[in-house]
């Protein structure tokens, strides 16, 4: 069980988790935000410190700052800003040196099992820096940029839309006072079925969406709601409501968890080239490494000749004596 403490002890320091990011629907209001902290004054910028300056003292040895650099620069990058954050990192990397320290002395490297582990571990960072240094030199043009982006239009198509927004209560036995005055989901679909029919009889969308969308936004500008693109965040079901379209033509009512939406596609263009080009350039570098990976695997695919081998065995159970 102790052999257990040190590692357990190092990855606590070293790795922490970030909460992923909400998405928002398209309309939906933003949640109220809590109030900040109150947040104290900063401090005075910290004096540079020179390189020869002692920082730290672990087991009798004094390190200067330019020691400890050149310790934390060693180390992968995932550790590193802990280390100039938590020195506790640095003294659990010097017992493990000791520890190391000692096992070759005792010659542990040249015995199994643990020969083969280091043996497997430096297959395996090899293995890992030859995939990095391949992945950083693959060559992309800007002529390979323009064809991926002219063979891949769709994927960069955008539309200027307007909104209509009808919201409803989408829970009426338990909401309170101020949500049971908004309409029942069935009344919001009946009224914008009711505008969308007005809108193919010639009635003028701006003048609906500002008269009537609870998205105050985009009402006030007669329903303008800006750009939509293939790869927004927006629900799968706006986008591809949008996309269904063509110029000018308005959705059927796309339900959404708190209203419906009612969408005109003004126009349609592509992002410019400029705007997505570095996108691009990632997209292609991935789709080439990606390629390079699959033909090596394709290589060494595995062929079974005989599955029995392979076959898990049940062990042999002792027969009680009679």
């Amino acid at each position: 069980m102790k052999s257990l403490v040190l590692p357990v002890l190092f990855s606590a320091l070293v790795y922490s988790q970030t909460p992923p990011t909400p998405v928002i629907a398209p309309g939906t209001p933003a949640p109220p935000q809590a109030q900040a902290p109150a947040v104290p004054a900063p401090a005075a910028a910290a004096q540079p410190i020179a390189p020869d300056t002692i920082v730290l003292e672990s087991n009798g040895k004094k390190y200067t700052a330019a020691e400890i650099d050149k310790i934390i620069a060693s180390l992968p990058p995932q550790i590193q800003q802990n280390a100039h954050m938590q020195p506790q990192v640095l003294g659990q990397l010097f017992v493990y040196e000791q520890l190391a320290g000692d096992a070759e002395k005792a010659g542990l490297d040249k015995q199994e099992p643990w020969k083969s582990a280091l043996e497997f571990q430096r297959m395996q960072t090899l293995a890992n820096a030859q995939l990095t240094t391949h992945s950083n030199t693959i060559p992309v043009s800007v002529e390979d940029e323009q064809a991926y982006y002219k063979k891949n239009s769709d994927k960069y198509r955008q539309a200027k839309v307007r909104v209509i927004y009808m919201s409803f209560n989408p829970a009426p036995d338990k909401a309170g006072a101020e949500a049971k005055k908004l309409p029942t989901e069935a009344e919001a679909k009946a009224k914008i079925e009711d505008f969308r029919k007005q809108i193919l009889a010639g009635t003028d969308f701006g003048k609906l969406a500002r008269e009537n969308s609870d998205d105050q936004a985009s009402a006030a500008k007669d329903g303008d709601f800006g750009i939509i693109k293939r790869g927004s965040s927006y629900p799968d079901a706006v986008k591809n409501a949008v996309f269904s379209l063509q110029a000018g033509q308005v959705s059927e009512p796309i339900r959404q968890p708190n209203g419906f939406y009612l969408i005109r596609v003004d126009q349609f263009n592509m992002e410019p080239f400029d705007d997505v080009s570095m996108q691009i350039f990632q997209e292609v570098k991935q789709q080439r490494f990606n390629e390079w990976v699959a033909g090596i695997q394709a290589q060494y695919k595995v062929k079974v000749e005989n599955p029995g081998y392979f076959t898990p065995h049940t062990p042999l159970q002792l027969q009680p004596v009679r």
